[in-house]
């Protein structure tokens, strides 16, 4: 990390101790968590890019690498003001907190002082981070920041949803979007969008097992080697696979997403 990403973790900080008054502002809390936890993947990722195949490798520099170093890092600043003012994550039913984001990381400022190129990087990656799926026109060093962003958000929700998805945590209903805990039911549409090949949607989720379906779609577009180790070494996904009801109808599902999850661990040991 260079010495002055300290600098922009204090001013995150300041940031969100304005919203301390928040009622009931555990969520916010785990965001703030959140947001560190991501800042961290990033670099890790940033920092793996030797060991990714020459192939599907993006020649990242030093600019493009510090622009998905701050993007993690500012990515969620949206966030705040969004639950501040309408309670809830749901964009949905509130705003776009990507575009948000971007928005409050532009008008603060919070990328003033860096190269114009870091700046106009790193706010495409805060924009895009959400996209359920990416413009095919991005150029590649914008690609590379918002993927290296998009997967760092990946594994740390990863360890979010799968603490909440049998807790009784008090942010639970906010992290899950308020979506029906029956343990016996999925939406069928989000069984077939596994068998497709195809990233869930959180408009379809009316059920907490379909939050576990969602998550194993995600190994999909995971980009980085880096990525599909960590998420491979940290037994995560056996544990959201685990809890899915082992009904006959969902068996062809299931058994998708561990030969998905069985080819994620292939690609981290350079078995593919």
């Amino acid at each position: 990390m260079s010495a002055d990403c300290m600098d922009h973790i204090e001013r995150f900080r300041r940031y969100t101790e304005d919203f301390q008054d928040v009622p009931d502002a555990a969520p916010l809390r785990l965001k703030v968590e959140h947001t560190f936890r991501v800042f961290d993947h990033a670099r890790a990722i940033a920092a793996g890019l030797g060991a990714e195949p020459s192939s599907c490798r993006f020649a990242a520099d030093a600019e493009a690498c510090r622009a998905a170093e701050l993007a993690a890092l500012y990515h969620d600043c949206g966030r705040f003001p969004q639950f501040k003012e309408y309670r809830t994550f749901l964009d949905a039913k509130s705003v776009n907190h990507a575009v948000l984001s971007f928005k409050t990381a532009r008008d603060e400022g919070f990328l003033a002082g860096e190269a114009p190129r870091v700046r106009a990087l790193a706010l495409c990656a805060v924009l895009l981070h959400n996209r359920h799926a990416l413009p095919s026109h991005l150029a590649d060093d914008a690609r590379f920041v918002t993927d290296v962003v998009r997967d760092a958000d990946k594994l740390d929700i990863f360890r979010i949803m799968v603490s909440h998805l049998t807790s009784a945590l008090p942010e639970r209903d906010a992290v899950l979007l308020h979506v029906e805990d029956a343990p016996d039911r999925w939406t069928p549409k989000v069984a077939d969008d596994v068998l497709a090949g195809r990233i869930a949607r959180y408009s379809d989720l009316r059920y907490v097992n379909d939050f576990r379906l969602l998550l194993g779609t995600w190994m999909h577009e995971l980009r980085f080697t880096a990525t599909k180790k960590a998420l491979v070494e940290s037994g995560l996904m056996e544990q959201v696979l685990s809890q899915l009801p082992k009904h006959e109808l969902l068996r062809p599902a299931l058994d998708k997403l561990h030969a998905m999850l069985d080819q994620c661990r292939a690609d981290a040991e350079g078995r593919n």
